[in-house]
Order: structure tokens, then C-alpha cells, then sequence
């Protein structure tokens, strides 16, 4: 019987295998992990928060509230989109804004163009303050680490890293 022009040994190509293996479920676990970082984000805030946000704002406008004391009345209020500014036209042509919170206040905010053009000028507002405190934080976490680099660079007599061109500093 004539051996085989080529023949592998049986022991290394099992080896070959688990590394292959191991290879490809370290691939599919980093890539689960990335996918699922990649998805966290923040959950959308409850409809009681919600309208705790938006009222407050709305009654500054000059929106006027209608409880929902009947229960007719609130059987209507939950059959309307919730939490929304709406608007309709009344029958001289006027538009009316309404929002329904079934939740919160269990009412019915009622307003007038120049009510709803107020509310937006108050959300506008509270944006922009919102974005004003978010870079201001920014800029404050901007000077602590410019400090810290300061601090860093008084401490270290030398004017250098401790990691220099040339590997560890020269005076070391």
C-alpha cells in the first residue's frame, strides 16, 4: 500500500479548529457588546412627568384649565391624543389650541392663538437655557482639566512626560 502524496497530522488540525473557534466567539461577543452600547439610551420621561413639564408653562401662556369632573367628561379627555398641543378651527375662522392630560391633572388646557404663541416662546426659552447650562458645564469641566494639565505640568521639574522621546524620562 503506497502512503499518500500529502497528509496532514491529525492532532494540529484540531487545534487549528478550536482557535478558529475561539476566534470567531470572541468576534460575535465584541460585537454584541458593541451593538448593545450602542443602543442604551435614555428612557423617555413618564406622561406624569411629562405634563409636570409642559403646565406649568402653559398656564403661564394664559391656557385655561378645564377639569375633567364628569365621568363623560373623562371618558372624552382619554379618548383624545394626549399630552399634544392641538388646534382646530372654530366656526368664526379663529384657530383654538387645546392639550389633553389624562394623566397628571386629569383636565384640559383651552387657549387662544396668542396664548399658543406665548407657550412657544416660553419652551424656546427654557431650551435655551437648558443648552446655555449644558455648555456652561462644559466650559467648567473644560477649566478643571486645563488646571489639572497646569498642575501637572508644575509638579514635573523636568518640563517633560514621564514618557519622553527617547523612553523613560532622562533624569530618572
Amino acid at each position: 500500500m503506497a502512503a499518500p502524496f500529502f497528509s496532514l497530522p491529525e492532532e494540529p488540525m484540531r487545534q487549528h479548529r478550536s482557535t478558529s473557534v475561539a476566534a470567531i466567539f470572541l468576534i460575535a461577543t465584541f460585537s454584541a457588546a458593541l451593538f448593545g452600547c450602542g443602543s442604551i439610551q435614555p428612557k423617555p420621561p413618564a406622561p406624569e412627568q411629562q405634563a409636570e413639564q409642559i403646565e406649568p408653562m402653559l398656564s403661564a401662556a394664559g391656557f385655561r384649565m378645564l377639569p375633567a369632573d364628569t365621568p363623560e367628561r373623562q371618558q372624552q379627555l382619554e379618548s383624545l391624543l394626549s399630552l399634544q398641543v392641538q388646534y382646530y378651527v372654530g366656526k368664526t375662522g379663529n384657530l383654538h389650541y387645546w392639550m389633553a392630560d389624562p394623566y397628571y391633572c386629569k383636565c384640559m388646557y383651552i387657549g387662544t392663538e396668542e396664548n399658543y404663541q406665548a407657550y412657544e416662546k416660553l419652551k424656546l426659552n427654557e431650551q435655551f437655557q437648558a443648552k446655555e447650562g449644558e455648555i456652561s458645564q462644559q466650559t467648567l469641566e473644560a477649566q478643571q482639566l486645563e488646571e489639572m494639565d497646569m498642575q501637572e505640568e508644575m509638579f514635573n521639574p523636568y518640563g517633560m512626560g514621564l514618557v519622553g522621546p527617547m523612553g523613560p524620562a532622562m533624569y530618572w
